[in-house]
């Protein structure tokens, strides 16, 4: 990898699914939706990790190509030369089956009123799906 006075240039950027999708490129700028905010990489970007719920990956290439994916929870690692996307599901652009997950979200409401007050955790567990599986479903329309 390229690299002036010590610094990258540009960018190895790693995005996997635990549904088999993988992509590799490189670019000089990556810009994050996680759950902590947006966050804009460029080489030379301190280490850091991010939670992934529901968002956009955009790339920019060296050719000023842009390659944007839509990622569903997971996480991100930069690294000075390398971001890492390790999410449960990408999607492209206007990919979603926004049906299938409003039922989804349907069958996750049921499951959290059947469940009793003493299952606080596994009731924060589904509220929180619900809350991503929602996000999807506004960044997929």
């Amino acid at each position: 990898m390229a690299t002036v006075k010590g610094i990258p240039t540009v960018l190895k950027v790693q995005l996997a699914s635990a549904t088999g999708k993988h992509y590799e490129l490189e670019a000089k700028e990556v810009y994050l939706e996680t759950e902590d905010g947006d966050i804009g990489v460029l080489p030379g970007h301190q280490p850091e990790l991010y939670s992934m719920g529901a968002g956009f990956v955009v790339c920019k290439t060296a050719d000023g190509q842009e390659v944007k994916k839509l990622v569903y929870a997971g996480f991100a690692q930069i690294e000075p030369d390398v971001v890492r996307v390790g999410v449960q599901e990408i999607y492209e652009p206007g990919e979603v089956d926004v049906e299938a997950v409003e039922k989804e979200i349907g069958q996750l409401k049921e499951r959290l009123a059947s469940l009793s007050e003493e299952e606080v955790e596994t009731r924060a567990q589904i509220e929180r799906e619900i809350r991503r599986k929602e996000e999807l479903i506004k960044k997929a329309r």
